[in-house]
């Protein structure tokens, strides 16, 4: 546990301070194209190669004590390459038909987005595999290692040639190929070169399909919701006005993403062995038990995030990027819900049944879209944080009222959440109203002690919280 929790520490600084630089190399328009680069990498990631790997988590325990992990691996492996293509293909039309990704070239295009699908995931997929079968240890060295690595090459390609989001993506594409290398040699040394041969018959090939098939459409509609919307506003307001849009929110992403891999680090491995447990008591009780630690505490950090919002930027990113305050606020929210999204889907998982998913995520693209188009004129680039956090409440809604409500194993304790909810809701707006209505100054120096006494006073209200037994840290 200790080593977990050094790792992610130095993940997190390492994940700020690339940030940090990032801004500080790259303007706001090179930020925008990175956007647009990641939000097509995004697409098909999440439609084709997601649903795949949320299989694959489902299953590794089992394959893993049956030998047979590294043949199906490749098999994955396989299935990336044709995927990348698949991208590529769709690219060339897109650039054929005049739809660029922000200026950005096509040769960098197609190795950013397709190396990406394919490198990156055997990076992700080996590293959250090791966390996963308890190799703590490995897990942690080659997050940090890929971390460094990647960040290092990024600042090398852009002081040895003009700044770009193109060159800032490769420098990081480079680090994950390298250190996905090295995780698969880490992960396979321990079986050696025996591997069970692969028995895939119909009733396999049908089962995983089954699976996948509701995931994967989820997600496209997620992908809508979350991000697809950048596209408009790239069109609407400019390169410029998306990349300080993008850095703002990617602020409140990185931090609540932070938050969740940390928790889903301790809690979800637990999750998994209760919901693959062959005690009945155990795999009803899976979701709850994670439930039940994920939401408290991850509203009392989105909560802290608002309280720090308006002082924020001018610690984590560049001079150019200073006034993007309020995107880390209403993005904090935007992507709470979003972690809320995934965690309430979770329950779909435990029962193999991922349909369920599809109606929900398609309501919820939906109020996105409607809620966006609606405020879009009055509100401006602030109407898309608005827009995906009521799309993603209506989907949580829509599960909890039509999936969860009779499910006598999803039922949770809503007082602590209520109470350190309404606590750190009344703090928060207390910090921000402070912050911009008196005179603290604009200086990083200022910004990072407002971070820190707002930090102190969160870690106070959880301590009281965890005595008065309103929040528990155990699953």
């Amino acid at each position: 546990m200790l080593i977990t929790l050094i790792g992610r520490l130095v993940q997190f600084v390492l994940m700020f301070a690339s940030v940090k630089i990032m801004t500080h190399l790259l303007t706001p328009a090179e930020m925008g194209k990175v956007a647009l680069i990641t939000t097509t990498t995004s697409l098909f990631a999440l439609f084709l190669v997601n649903p795949v790997g949320m299989f694959i988590n489902r299953r590794m325990h089992a394959w893993v004590d049956a030998g047979s992990f590294r043949s199906y691996f490749r098999l994955f492996i396989a299935y990336l390459t044709a995927v990348s293509l698949v991208a590529a293909v769709s690219l060339l039309g897109a650039y054929h038909l005049g739809l660029d990704l922000g200026g950005a070239q096509l040769p960098w295009a197609l190795a950013l987005v397709c190396g990406s699908l394919l490198f990156n995931t055997i990076a992700t997929t080996l590293v959250q595999a090791l966390n996963m079968v308890q190799r703590v240890q490995a897990f942690t060295v080659l997050t940090i290692g890929t971390l460094i690595t990647s960040l290092a090459l990024s600042v090398w390609l852009n002081h040895a040639t003009a700044p770009s989001g193109e060159r800032w993506l490769a420098g990081t594409l480079l680090g994950q190929t390298l250190f996905g290398a090295i995780a698969y040699v880490v992960f396979f040394h321990r079986a050696g070169r025996r591997s069970e041969p692969l028995r895939i018959g119909r009733a396999q090939w049908t089962a995983m399909f089954s699976f996948c098939w509701p995931i994967g459409l989820a997600v496209l509609l997620q992908w809508l919701h979350m991000q697809g919307y950048r596209f408009l506003l790239a069109e609407r307001f400019g390169l410029a006005q998306l990349g300080l849009y993008a850095a703002g929110y990617g602020v409140a992403a990185s931090l609540i993403s932070a938050m969740e891999t940390l928790l889903t680090t301790w809690y979800q491995p637990i999750f998994y062995r209760m919901a693959n447990s062959t005690d009945a008591a155990q795999r009803d009780r899976a979701w709850s038990t994670y439930a039940s630690v994920m939401l408290p505490v991850s509203a009392l950090g989105m909560t802290a995030l608002v309280a720090v919002s308006p002082s924020l930027p001018k610690v984590l990113l560049g001079a150019a990027f200073h006034d993007a305050g309020r995107y880390v606020l209403l993005g904090a929210l935007a992507e709470w819900a979003r972690m809320l999204v995934g965690l309430v889907g979770l329950n779909a998982h435990r029962h193999m049944s991922t349909r369920r998913l599809i109606m929900p995520n398609l309501l919820g693209m939906i109020a996105t879209y409607l809620v966006l188009l609606a405020t879009i004129g009055p509100l401006g680039l602030l109407a898309a944080p608005v827009a995906m956090s009521a799309g993603s409440f209506t989907v949580i809604a829509y599960l909890w009222l039509h999936t969860y409500r009779d499910d006598p194993h999803a039922k949770l304790a809503w007082r602590p959440l209520a109470a350190c909810g309404t606590v750190a809701v009344v703090a928060a707006a207390l910090s921000v109203f402070l912050q911009t209505a008196l005179p603290i100054g604009v200086s990083p120096a200022a910004a990072l002690a407002v971070c820190l006494v707002v930090g102190l006073v969160w870690a106070g209200l959880g301590g009281l919280a965890v005595r008065q037994g309103l929040l528990k840290l155990s699953a």
